[in-house]
């Protein structure tokens, strides 16, 4: 990929506060929700009715269950709008021809277990890196910025070529829904020096040293080393030889995480400040052909609201994209 030399742009003015008034201005989608047979399901059904960026929810999954869910949450469903399954696996498989057949623009996880899922998924992959992009906010967090995280809930290998579908798919997000056109993107380790026996570091250098386009990449960099400006004065970093430091350290826009299990804790640490109104989160799960929604059952509604919201906005401006490109927005 060829470098860019122009300059990144300023904090973004897409919040996750504004995701659903933004999602509200463009044309609805229609979710489907594998296995929409829980309360919380039906709940979030509930809550999208009215809503202008949702114009149907299909619930596919065991139907006497989701009749009883619907019932004892007073909510009306169309008889066409229950795909009813006898298995998780059929579930599953009635989930991916509803994609398949253009009827679904946004996959909606509900009670089916993970794996099965993602088994079906492979048939609708559309590039070689699935990976979970949280967008969030919070006044703790580089001054309270919108800002991305990933990958918390997907990838569980981490190495050169996954990093990098890592990256890809969170700038993708960041160029989509952000408006960045130059997205800062940090990669994360738990020093800012190479060291042999933290992997990570090395990792990062590495990818810090390929040619990006249309973002900046810089690594490795410890947490507060690529949020916080008074960090990078107070440790006294220096650029050196790297300019993508200087516009990285300090106010990065994305966090790669060098692992599945340092961006799950951090992610976990975000919904604790959620719960305090510390914080908001959004989920976006890209690499497939419609967006994806991972949601914790400890997740609030203003977070799966927005995931939603956020999961319209990124398919919209995908397709419009696509179409000027001439490309298939499955691409």
């Amino acid at each position: 990929m060829k470098k860019t030399s122009a300059p990144p742009a300023g904090p973004s003015k897409v919040s996750v506060a504004t995701l659903q008034e933004t999602a509200s201005r463009l044309p609805p989608k229609t979710v489907v929700i594998a296995g929409a047979d829980r309360k919380e399901d039906l709940a979030v059904v509930k809550s999208l009715q009215g809503r202008p960026f949702v114009k149907r929810c299909l619930l596919v999954g065991d139907g006497p269950s989701i009749r009883d869910a619907a019932r004892a949450l007073e909510v009306s469903l169309p008889a066409a709008d229950i795909v009813a399954t006898a298995s998780p696996e059929e579930t599953a498989l009635r989930t991916v021809e509803l994609v398949e057949q253009g009827v679904a623009e946004i996959i909606l996880k509900g009670n089916i277990s993970t794996p099965i899922l993602n088994r079906a998924m492979l048939k609708i992959r559309a590039r070689e890196t699935m990976s979970l992009v949280t967008m969030f906010q919070s006044p703790c967090i580089g001054g309270g910025r919108p800002m991305l995280l990933t990958d918390a809930g997907v990838t569980t290998v981490c190495n050169a070529s996954r990093m990098t579908g890592l990256i890809q798919n969170a700038a993708e997000v960041a160029h989509l829904v952000l408006d960045m056109p130059r997205p800062r993107i940090a990669l994360l380790s738990a020093n800012e020096k190479v060291i042999k026996s933290l992997p990570s570091t090395g990792l990062a250098a590495d990818l810090s040293k390929e040619s990006w386009e249309d973002m900046v990449v810089y690594g490795p960099l410890s947490l507060d080393l690529a949020i916080d400006p008074e960090s990078v004065r107070l440790k006294g970093l220096s650029a050196g030889d790297a300019p993508a430091m200087r516009e990285v350290a300090g106010q990065a826009d994305v966090l790669v995480c060098p692992g599945l299990d340092a961006a799950n804790i951090l992610y976990k640490v975000l919904m604790s400040l959620t719960k305090c109104n510390l914080a908001s989160t959004a989920g976006i799960t890209v690499g497939v052909k419609v967006p994806y929604i991972i949601l914790s059952r400890a997740d609030g509604e203003a977070t799966k609201l927005d995931s939603i919201a956020l999961c319209c906005i990124y398919a919209e401006r995908r397709k419009t994209g696509a179409a000027q490109a001439g490309l298939s927005p499955s691409r």
